[in-house]
Parts: structure tokens; sequence; C-alpha cells
């Protein structure tokens, strides 16, 4: 009879140690398991943020044969000339006469400077801090690429169309611009959401101002393969702190992708 207690008192401490041991492993799990999904939760809610902020700094995708992009939501676009078309009546009478050179209205009006290769322009008016002041004064954004050099066989020229911006550049300016100080840089800079975006990075300050302005440019080299697309960005040297320009073209550069050309594959290792 002892021995018949002794062996049931085992049998229901050994299931009674099985339900308690059961019972940890299924609280352990189940509490890893919330912890997991509550930093996935975390993360997603700072994707969102993440989308909605950047949403809010940039405007929709703008495109040329060359790049894909999203501008500061603060720049209007400047619109690119466009070619008279003869009527009918013009084209029956006698040879047309040789067309007027077309003047681009994208290009700069604040100084002798022609941009090559230019495919988009943008404007905005930013705040300036102007001694007791803050003033309004416009920045540019500009988007130039190779690719009507590549397109006409010119490769020689394609490929130094980097070093051509910034020669027209110190030209104008009378001044020296050495890309070797310019900087490999990656856009997102920090943690992002988005696959990194590298660039060559450099800053250029006239010494002369523009309009009684002294102003700076930011210029950001993008290649693929053969692909040269530079941004320009034009703006006062004393933004103010409230206009949220440079945050925004951080974001701005996140969205850069160069379209490959009919005459170049895409490619994995495109330098963004």
């Amino acid at each position: 009879m002892q021995d018949t207690l002794f062996r049931f008192d085992l049998e229901h401490f050994t299931g009674t140690v099985r339900i308690l041991l059961l019972s940890t492993v299924l609280i352990l799990f189940h509490g890893c398991g919330a912890e997991t999904y509550e930093k996935r939760l975390n993360e997603t809610s700072k994707y969102f943020a993440y989308v909605d902020t950047r949403n809010q700094a940039l405007s929709g995708f703008w495109s040329s044969p060359t790049i894909k992009m999203r501008v500061p939501l603060e720049f209007q676009q400047m619109e690119a000339p466009k070619n008279p078309v003869a009527s009918a009546s013009d084209e029956s009478e006698s040879p047309a006469p040789e067309p007027a050179p077309t003047i681009d209205p994208r290009q700069p009006d604040y100084a002798d400077l022609v941009l090559p290769g230019l495919e988009g322009a943008w404007r905005a008016e930013v705040p300036v801090d102007q001694e007791q002041d803050r003033v309004e004064h416009p920045a540019y954004l500009y988007v130039l690429s190779n690719q009507s050099l590549l397109k006409e066989k010119r490769e020689k020229e394609a490929l130094d169309f980097f070093n051509s911006v910034n020669n027209q550049i110190a030209h104008t300016f009378d001044q020296f611009l050495n890309p070797e100080n310019f900087k490999s840089e990656r856009f997102p800079k920090g943690k992002g959401y988005s696959n990194p975006k590298s660039f060559s990075v450099g800053t250029f300050v006239p010494e002369m101002p523009i309009n009684g302005v002294p102003y700076q440019f930011q210029i950001y080299l993008s290649e693929s393969g053969n692909q040269q697309v530079v941004i320009l960005l034009v703006i006062p040297q004393n933004i103010a702190r409230a206009s949220k320009l440079k945050e925004q073209m951080d974001y701005s550069l996140e969205t850069v992708e160069i379209i490959p050309s009919a005459s170049q594959a895409p490619s994995e290792s495109a330098k963004f």
C-alpha cells in the first residue's frame, strides 16, 4: 500500500513538473513572439512616418529621357522653349528661312552662364537672413546630363561632361573650382528605408555676389556607366533656418534614378 502511494505521488509530481515546464516554455515563447511583434510594429510605424515626411517634402516624380526624380516641393518648374511649327501655307510658298536661335528661358539670367546638357530647371523663393531683415531671394535647381553627347557618339566629350560643367561655372565667376575637393556622399545619410544613392558632392562659393546677395552652388554628380547626371542647386548662403530646402534636397537625392540609354543595358552596379 505504501509503495502504491509512493508510486502515485511520484507520478503526480512528475506530471506536475512536466506541466510547469511546458507552461514556462509557452510563456517564454509567447513573450518572445510578443516582443518580436512589437519591434516589427514600431519599425512599420517609423517607416510610414518617414514616407509621410518625405511625401510632404517632395513633389511628384519628374522624368526626362535620362533621369527620374522628385524635386523639393517649394520649386516651380521652368518651361522649356517650344520650337515654332511652320503652318501648311508657309511650307507651300517659299523655302523656309533659317530658324532664329532659340533662347532657353531655363538658362541662368543672373550670370553669363550657359549650362550644358540642360534637361530640367526649377525656381523657388526662399527666406534669407539679411542684416536685421528677412527677405526672399530666388533659389534654382538644374538637372544636366551628357545624354545628347552620347547620342551623337561624342564619347570623349561625354566622358568629360562633369569637368565641362565645372569649367563653365569657374569661367563665369573667374574663380578656380577644384574637383579634387569633391567628396563621396550617400543619400539617405543615416538610416533610411530606400537603397542609398551615391554622389560626388562639391560646393562652390562665388566671391562676387549675385544681385547683391552671396550665393553658393551645390554640385552633385551621379554616374551609371558612361552616363553622367549633374544636379546643380544654387541657393543664397544666408538662407534662413526656417527654410526646409536643404532637408528637402536630401530627400530629393534619395529618389534619383538614371534611366539606362538605348545603347546601354540596365546595370545593377549603377552608381546611385
